[in-house]
């Protein structure tokens, strides 16, 4: 029988996860607070975007080495340390005559050493669990509050304060992660090495297959999602309303993480996620011809309940089989990078002139998800 978790060390857990993710959340305000705020151009902006994202991940992938090497506890305060300093820096030393380079740099090492250590630790700390699917849907449902909240008063805040508008509340949100960060469980390698029952190089193999499922997914997933807004525009749908139908999806996409951790420990994980990846294949095949704002509505809020059900059990899966946190850090640095390299693929074929290709391209890699894990995963780790 599965030992019951400490649920404040899993709140913890949750909320640092949260403190790093906050930033990728309001990301398109951001972008636009520098555009607008700044005198930026877009060009410009979307490099800031990608200095920070691109800081995240390689904080994640770094994780390996840090995870276990370190107090988590100490981490978490350095990391949210970071995160106060560069937003406080970013908020005031920008409002005027701004330096690009020097943004960039500010951006870079926050998302490096702030949001992405909090993140990564975040996942790790989760997936230390003795529950760690459950609890993993606890951190989207969360995410999902957080993500709304941030859709319906960051960009208020921007209007009213500038890029002050979205730094000033990571801030207050480090802050309150700071109250929390000593209940995070305590890292004890030894106690996570002798539990692991697989031979070495099984180790190894499982989480790495786990990751290389996570990075195809959201090579299909994330980038599909993104480009949402030119899909509604190019159908005649108002910016206005499409941001109201992606405000909407969002919110009711807590309905995802709900059910999941309603059915973990009730459905079998690869029934979970065949039927959740396989809804969202045929979700964005319907993405096609004319369709009305209630039909994108509807498409965007079923496509990201599935998301964010199957998100906990992919995660989840790898956890399970990596009980010393090593590879579940990477988790953020999978994610990141498999949405990064599907925006290049999906830019590449933009240029041939047919958008319809995005939804054959996102829906094959989902496919392709499927396949890996069935192949290489589900077998070895039974």
């Amino acid at each position: 029988m599965t030992m019951a978790d400490k649920k404040v060390e899993v709140f913890a857990a949750v909320i640092i996860g949260c403190v790093g993710v906050f930033f990728v959340f309001g990301m398109p305000f951001f972008v636009g607070g520098i555009i607008s705020e700044l005198g930026l151009s877009q060009s410009q902006a979307n490099l800031v975007s990608s200095a920070e994202i691109a800081g995240m991940a390689l904080s994640s992938m770094l994780g390996f080495f840090w995870i276990q090497r370190y107090e988590w506890k100490t981490i978490a305060y350095f990391g949210i340390t970071v995160i106060i300093l560069g937003n406080f820096i970013s908020s005031i030393g920008f409002s005027e005559e701004p330096s690009f380079s020097l943004l960039v740099m500010v951006r870079f090492l926050t998302g490096l050493f702030g949001h992405g250590v909090c993140f990564s630790l975040g996942v790790a700390a989760i997936g230390r669990t003795n529950n760690p699917d459950k609890n993993f849907a606890y951190s989207v449902a969360a995410q999902v509050i957080m993500g709304s909240l941030t859709a319906l008063l960051v960009p208020m805040a921007m209007s009213k304060y500038g890029i002050s508008g979205m730094t000033i509340p990571a801030i207050f949100l480090a802050l309150i992660g700071l109250f929390f960060v000593k209940y995070l469980s305590v890292n004890n390698p030894s106690e996570t090495n002798d539990g692991q029952t697989q031979d070495g190089s099984q180790i190894i193999f499982l989480p790495l297959i786990g990751l290389l499922i996570m990075v195809v997914w959201q090579m299909g997933v994330g980038p599909f999602f993104n480009n949402l807004v030119p899909y509604g525009i190019g159908n005649g749908i108002s910016s206005d309303a499409i941001g109201i139908a992606l405000f909407v999806s969002t919110a009711m996409s807590i309905i995802g993480p709900i059910s999941a951790s309603m059915l973990i420990d009730k459905v079998d994980r690869s029934h979970a996620i065949f039927g959740a990846l396989t809804v969202q294949i045929l979700i964005i095949l319907s993405f096609t011809g004319e369709i009305t704002w209630i039909g994108f509505m509807l498409r965007a809020i079923c496509f990201q309940v599935a998301w964010n059900f199957v998100g906990p059990f992919l995660m989840g899966m790898i956890a399970a089989v990596d009980r010393s946190g090593n590879y579940s850090v990477m988790i953020p640095a999978s994610q990141l990078g498999g949405i990064s390299i599907g925006h290049a693929v999906i830019a590449s074929l933009l240029n041939s002139g047919n958008p319809s290709l995005i939804n054959y391209y996102s829906g094959s890699f989902i496919a392709l998800s499927i396949l890996i894990y069935f192949m290489l995963f589900k077998n070895r780790s039974e």
